[in-house]
Parts: C-alpha cells; sequence; structure tokens
C-alpha cells in the first residue's frame, strides 16, 4: 500500500511539475503507423524516417526512428503542420527523445527550426552531440511576438554525419502557446523577458531519471527568440 501511494504521489509529482501554462497548439504522439496529415519529412537523400513500434523515446509506441544511411552527409527534418499563433506571443516547445551514436568521433547538431513557407528554415535552437544521449523530455521556450500574426511550420532536425549514428527516436511533440503578462513579460521570467528555470531537460532513463537539468542561461537573438547558449545539457555518453 505503502509502494503504491509513493507511486501514486511520484506521477502526481511530475504531472504537476510539467504542467503548462497557456493553449495546446500542437500534440503528436504518433500512436498510428502512418504520419498524420500535415507532417512530412525533408531534406538531404539517405536518411529514412519509421514509424516505428517502440517507445525508446519515453513515450508510448509508436515513435518517429531516424536512421541515416552510412554515407549520408546533410540535414534531414521531420516537419509539423502549421501552428496558428495569432493572439499569442510566447510558445514552450516540448518533445522526447532519445539519440544512440555508434563508437566514433561523432559531430552532428540536432536543433528545431521555423519557416514561413515549409522551405526556407531558421535555426531557433541548436545542440552539438558528441555521443548518445539517454532518453529524455525537452522544454524549451520561445519569443514568438515577430510571429504572432503568423501560421509558421516547426521542425525537428538532424545535421551532420550519419556514419557514427544509430537512430534517433523523437515522441510526444506538443507546443503550448501563451501571451505575456500585463507588463509585456512572460510570468516569473527573468529581466529578458524569458524564463530561463522553464528551459530544461528531464531525464527518464539511468541513474539520473527523474532529475531535472535546467538550461542556466537564456538570450535573445537578433530575431527575438529564445536560445540557449550555456547549461548542461544532461548528456550521458555510452
Amino acid at each position: 500500500m505503502k509502494k503504491r501511494l509513493l507511486t501514486l504521489f511520484a506521477i502526481v509529482f511530475t504531472l504537476s511539475l510539467f504542467a503548462q501554462q497557456g493553449d495546446v497548439v500542437l500534440c503528436e504522439g504518433f500512436f498510428n503507423p502512418w504520419l498524420e496529415e500535415g507532417w512530412d519529412v525533408k531534406g538531404d537523400n539517405w536518411a529514412v524516417w519509421y514509424l516505428s513500434n517502440t517507445s525508446y523515446a519515453g513515450g508510448k509506441s509508436h515513435e518517429l526512428q531516424m536512421y541515416p544511411d552510412f554515407n549520408f552527409v546533410g540535414t534531414t527534418r521531420l516537419v509539423t503542420p502549421a501552428v496558428d499563433l495569432e493572439k499569442y506571443d510566447f510558445i514552450n516547445f516540448q518533445f522526447n527523445h532519445c539519440f544512440e551514436a555508434t563508437q566514433g568521433p561523432l559531430n552532428a547538431q540536432i536543433g528545431i527550426g521555423i519557416s514561413q513557407d515549409g522551405e526556407h528554415w531558421e535555426s531557433i535552437w541548436e545542440d552539438t552531440l558528441t555521443g548518445s544521449v539517454a532518453q529524455s523530455q525537452y522544454l524549451l521556450t520561445f519569443d514568438m511576438e515577430e510571429w504572432s500574426t503568423k501560421s509558421p511550420q516547426f521542425c525537428l532536425y538532424f545535421s551532420g554525419e550519419g556514419s557514427y549514428v544509430n537512430s534517433w527516436y523523437l515522441d510526444n511533440v506538443i507546443v503550448f502557446a501563451s501571451k505575456k503578462n500585463k507588463y509585456g513579460k512572460i510570468d516569473d521570467s527573468d529581466d529578458g523577458g524569458f524564463i530561463a528555470s522553464r528551459s530544461h531537460i528531464l531525464n527518464l532513463k539511468g541513474p539520473q531519471a527523474g532529475t531535472v537539468t535546467k538550461f542556466s542561461t537564456l538570450r535573445k537573438s537578433k530575431n527575438k527568440f529564445a536560445k540557449i547558449v550555456e547549461g548542461r545539457r544532461g548528456r550521458r555518453r555510452r
């Protein structure tokens, strides 16, 4: 009985910790063995995306699996449907993932891009990988002021060589949208208008399971997007 109560408490605590303010404007769990309408894969050849009946990213099956050919060099993107950001000022972009690298000198990037036409992309967040990434949930906060009257598309992308990559698993892609407070800032934000403590990683597996790693510094780029400039990524090398 005590064990069941502790489990229930852990579940409630996790849900309350990561409950988001605002409206859900995009939510995809990839439960079906096909891509839903509006989703697409774009980029260079020799990178194959599967809807895999697995749960390595930490959600329920199915999930997206990106498997690059050994000779792959370039960028491949998982593209979302258009997201209506009218009347909203900022978003929280959440996703689960797990990255499996093989032995070797991996130097690759994963990131989030944004586009108005689905062809010309601008990166709003990027992380350089040198090894595997344990099963994690990422939550990143972006100022969408310049896009508040538009309906952009987002993408999760991989850029690099495929020779030292096994697979990249993605699941539970969710975008929450909301407005700033009456002072023109995100609630509980720093002086720059961003919530440094809101952008973080939740480790889902391994010795650090359940721990939260916060990104320590956020800044505004020239396009007013939040970008991570320092902070531990919570990565584990194999």
